[in-house]
């Protein structure tokens, strides 16, 4: 595939940060905010239900992106109200933030959806390479550099939501968070060059991801599951 220049605001995304909660304290301690929650990956009935969230033409354009992809996702809700879920149309870098936090403040997971332009191809593999290249070499530093114990896992082409996708992941040590994991999902559109880019950041001390079989069962996860181009 010729060398073109994909556009990806998702080279601005950060792993930094904040309390879930605006007026939590930065200072408090994760573990106690959590009270000992454990997301069950095995168990689908700790999701009962979930809200459809569409980030259509009329969301983009009130956003000031207009030229970015219609998507629409699920947010899953809490069976027995032992976590909430946030949105945050506002986010400092991307389209739009989903945030899982306990009552208490402590963070699970959250995953924010940036637009991203990729030439189109013929071909769908040169289109994939291309893009996990550019993942690999433009987004994954920015995402990294300067994190506590930052590792990078691995590259590799998934099925995400019935869409073909580039994923990379890894951990880092958050100073107020500890560990966390991180997965970076491109998802190009097969129609037009406007797709779409998601960073999601779980909290291990809240969701215990063994291996990357555990991604989906994750809360983002099942929002990433849920994803599709309107």
């Amino acid at each position: 595939m010729p060398r073109f220049t994909a556009i990806l605001t998702a080279l601005t995304l950060s792993l930094t940060l904040a309390s879930p909660l605006a007026a939590q304290s930065q200072s408090a301690v994760q573990a106690e905010e959590l009270a000992g929650f454990k997301l069950n990956l095995r168990a689908s009935q700790d999701v009962v239900a979930g809200e459809t969230f569409k980030a259509d033409a009329d969301y983009l354009t009130k956003h000031g992106k207009p030229e970015a992809a219609p998507f629409a996702v699920v947010v899953p809700l809490s069976g027995d109200g032992s976590y909430q879920s946030r949105v945050v149309e506002t986010p400092q870098v991307g389209l739009v933030k989903f945030v899982f936090s306990t009552e208490a403040g402590g963070l699970i997971e959250a995953v924010t959806f940036s637009e991203l332009t990729l030439p189109m191809s013929d071909d769908e593999e040169p289109r994939l390479n291309y893009l996990m290249e550019i993942m690999s070499a433009l987004i994954v530093p920015g995402l990294i550099d300067g994190k506590a114990e930052a590792s990078r896992s691995n590259t590799r082409k998934v099925e995400v939501g019935g869409h073909t996708a580039v994923e990379i992941f890894g951990t880092y040590a958050h100073p107020d968070f500890g560990k966390m994991h991180w997965r970076l999902v491109g998802l190009p559109n097969p129609e037009v060059e406007a797709g779409v880019v998601a960073l999601a950041q779980i909290s291990e001390e809240a969701v215990p991801i063994t291996s990357p079989d555990d991604f989906p069962s994750s809360l983002s996860g099942r929002v990433l599951e849920s994803f599709s181009f309107e």
